[in-house]
């Protein structure tokens, strides 16, 4: 056979379309992404990955589990998502949780099951999609695409002598169109006409080409990668340590825990009263004091069981039950823990009000208290295998609770109900917090105290009644929402009057 009809093979056209696709989304990416702040065109972008994805799997027939289509769509969702609510902090969980559900995303086209691994495959693939993400573009070009193989064959020889022509004249074209330029004034008068603004073509090259080697490294850890990677951490020998270590470790663990816990039963059911004779301290400073640390401690805890779980050599039936029942009480002890801070948390809302790091560390703890009662159920039942993805899904299913909720929405109903007596912050209900809380701002406004309202009614105006329409590459529902209704009611929103100042105001 000639060298000008060796053909390529798959895997060779495999990288060659990784690459395409990667600069497609590259120069989609400059052209969506570079609108901020970020909206419709991340989603846009994301929804384009999956589906250079999709189209990969399905074209070069990948070995994608059974998992690959519920984890694509759990990624567009979550992308679609993302357009949906205007929190910023929201806004960035799902991110983080994008990169998460990618990962696993790379894992399943692979052929990976991603339902019956363990946290560490969850973690490791989580850190391989990011390596992929970062240095695959390299390797893909250097490494994993034989060029003199895609130069031996005859249909690409042509398309590479083109493309080297073009590289050998491009610097021909500006030496000789320089002398030109030069030389007759009306071939300059051509060239100006067409208005080249190096710098700003050179930051389209850059961004195109950021954004295409993220794409290009993504593509390949998905598509030419290998599942078993994933895994290592499952695959880590235990070090088979003596039950009685652990059992030791554990005892002391838990004694320490009753000890504490014991006091944290005797303020949770005496009331305040108890408190105050007890610890000295107000309300406020009972409810701020230790309550990170308190939920820092039972995060802790989780990794604690889990090792102890997969290190530990037991040989007995009686070492078993032991050891359950070890890591059981000190799971029960975590329970108080986190009934312990969310009293905490409840009473500083109550009496300071709600803020965005309250209502999301306290979905955190719901959360966390769930992935416990699930280890239970699993890992402590010797069902392991099935712990992580529940985790996950539990997970997803906290982040879905959220953005039905409307976490800012809900801050600014807490906030301003007539039924309490919440110091009232104008300027970080309507000046802080995003979109979202507009419509509840706007229905609450007619309740307020007057210094408030008019606070309230100032800010409204100047973050979403006076603001032009973005981008149409920024567009978010929420915020188009809130601009519609406080250009709706700006009139009223004028009218508010100004609080008297000064001896009358008292």
């Amino acid at each position: 056979m000639s060298a000008t009809t060796l053909p390529v093979t798959r895997r060779t056209t495999l990288g060659l379309e990784v690459l395409a696709w990667g600069l497609g989304l590259g120069l989609l990416g400059d052209l969506l992404l570079r609108a901020t702040p970020w909206g419709a065109n991340f989603s846009v972008w994301i929804c384009a990955l999956m589906a250079a994805g999709v189209w990969l799997v399905r074209r070069y027939r990948l070995p994608a589990s059974s998992d690959f289509p519920w984890l694509v769509i759990s990624v567009v969702l979550c992308a679609i998502a993302f357009v949906r609510r205007d929190s910023a902090t929201l806004q960035r969980i799902d991110v983080a949780t994008l990169v998460g559900l990618l990962s696993l995303t790379a894992v399943a086209a692979q052929g990976g099951r991603v339902r019956m691994r363990g946290a560490s495959a969850y973690i490791a693939a989580t850190c391989l999609a990011c390596a992929h993400a970062w240095f695959g573009a390299p390797r893909l070009v250097f490494v994993d695409i034989p060029w003199k193989e895609i130069q031996e064959a005859g249909r690409w020889r042509k398309l590479s002598a083109i493309a080297i022509g073009l590289v050998i004249a491009v610097p021909l074209l500006v030496v000789f169109g320089g002398l030109f330029v030069a030389a007759d004034a009306t071939f300059e008068s051509l060239v100006d006409s067409v208005h080249l603004d190096v710098p700003t073509l050179a930051s389209h090259v850059f961004l195109t080409g950021a954004i295409g080697c993220l794409a290009v490294g993504a593509l390949r850890g998905a598509s030419m990668g290998v599942a078993e990677t994933s895994g290592v951490g499952e695959r880590a020998v235990s070090p088979a340590l003596r039950f009685t270590s652990t059992a030791t470790a554990l005892g002391a663990l838990d004694l320490l825990f009753l000890v504490f816990v014991a006091l944290q039963i005797r303020w949770l059911f005496g009331g305040m009263a108890v408190i105050t004779a007890t610890t000295g301290l107000t309300i406020a400073e009972y409810a701020r004091r230790g309550f990170f640390e308190l939920v820092t401690a039972s995060a802790l805890v989780l990794p604690v069981l889990l090792v102890a779980d997969w290190a530990t050599l037991r040989e007995s039936p009686r070492e078993r039950s032991a050891f359950r029942a070890l890591a059981g009480l000190l799971v029960a002890m975590v329970g108080v823990l986190l009934v312990s801070a969310l009293q905490r948390m409840l009473l500083y809302v109550g009496t300071f009000g709600l803020t965005e790091q309250r209502l999301y560390t306290t979905a955190f703890m719901v959360w966390l208290g769930g992935v416990f009662g699930w280890f239970a159920w699993t890992v402590l039942r010797g069902q392991r295998p099935r712990f992580a993805f529940g985790a996950l899904v539990h997970g997803i299913a906290v982040l879905g609770v959220l953005h039905l909720a409307n976490p800012d929405a809900v801050i600014a109903r807490v906030n301003t109900s007539k039924e309490t007596n919440i110091p009232l912050d104008a300027s970080y209900l309507a000046g802080t917090l995003s979109a979202d809380a507009v419509p509840v701002l706007l229905d609450a406004l007619s309740h307020l105290p007057p210094a408030e309202r008019f606070a309230v009614a100032q800010r409204l105006q100047q973050r979403w009644g006076t603001v032009d329409r973005p981008d149409w590459r920024s567009w978010n529902w929420s915020a188009a929402r809130a601009r519609n209704l406080v250009r709706s009611r700006i009139r009223e929103l004028i009218a508010v009057p100004a609080p008297p100042s000064g001896p009358l105001a008292r």
